[in-house]
């Protein structure tokens, strides 16, 4: 069986390939996050109060996500089988 993929050996434009995402290069709100993972907002708002989301930051009362955390959260939930279970 093959590996489960990873992102540490990964550049974050290969990340990005893996997903069709166009970069940014900056923090994301919480619509463009959203958007990257074919999610709606409220979503991520409800993964951020019991924490199953990826990585995120406060700048103020802002919330932003750095792409590569939400990329590699990405990578991280790949299964090849409905059997497997995600690491958490």
């Amino acid at each position: 069986m093959a590996p489960k993929p990873t992102a540490d050996h990964l550049t974050l434009e290969q990340l990005a390939a893996i997903f069709g995402w166009q970069l940014r290069r900056r923090p994301l709100t919480t619509d463009e996050a959203a958007e990257l993972r074919g999610l709606k907002r409220n979503t991520l708002e409800h993964e951020r109060t019991t924490g199953s989301g990826p990585r995120y930051f406060k700048q103020g009362r802002i919330v932003v996500y750095a792409e590569r955390d939400v990329l590699e959260w990405l990578v991280a939930g790949a299964r090849r089988s409905t059997a497997e279970n995600v690491a958490a």
